[in-house]
């Protein structure tokens, strides 16, 4: 299967799962405080980071904003998830570029992922990307630093449950090819 369908797939499969099942999640009605939901869980950013390595970071950005958009449609938060995956998108090749020794173009269309990086690896890629991404999303939800306390603890408790969802499905869906990139 090409690179283009395999994107298409995931992103139909993830945006799917996000807009329709996590975004309704009883959970997130149960846990909050002062009536604001205290954790969404947020599998989407997995859009941009399952992009291949050589992908130039102008499209991850702009990948990144068509995600962030569609999101924003869909929950009505004008230009949140939209600001915080060009964010993301921005990051990204800098993050790559700790974990693979590699230049871009000898890494070629590798897509990154638990199996090619490594455990260690990839938990750290994906922590600190999905840290990054709720930080700002929820920096701008809540727009009000004298809050940050709440926003640390949304931050914290929606990256715990979103990184667990990226590694349950690295589990059950990456490619088991174990040469490292």
């Amino acid at each position: 299967m090409s690179a283009p369908v395999k994107f298409i797939i995931n992103f139909v499969v993830i945006m799917v799962i996000q807009l329709f099942l996590l975004n309704d999640i009883v959970i997130k009605s149960s846990v909050s405080l002062l009536g604001i939901p205290a954790f969404i869980p947020l599998l989407y950013p997995l859009i941009l980071l399952l992009l291949p390595v050589n992908t130039p970071s102008w499209g991850t950005m702009l990948i990144g904003f068509f995600t962030g958009l569609l999101m924003d449609f869909y929950c009505n938060t004008p230009g949140m998830h939209a600001a915080a995956s060009v964010l993301l998108g921005f990051l990204r090749p800098s993050l790559l570029s700790l974990f693979f020794q590699q230049t871009t173009k000898e890494l070629g269309g590798i897509v990154p992922s638990l199996f090619k990086m490594g455990i260690t690896s990839f938990l750290i890629y994906i922590s600190v990307s999905i840290l990054a991404h709720h930080l700002f999303f929820y920096t701008l939800q809540i727009w009000s630093l004298k809050n940050i306390l709440f926003i640390l603890f949304k931050t914290l408790l929606s990256s715990v449950l979103s990184i667990i969802l990226i590694l349950l499905s690295q589990l059950l869906f990456a490619q088991r090819d174990t040469r490292r990139g």
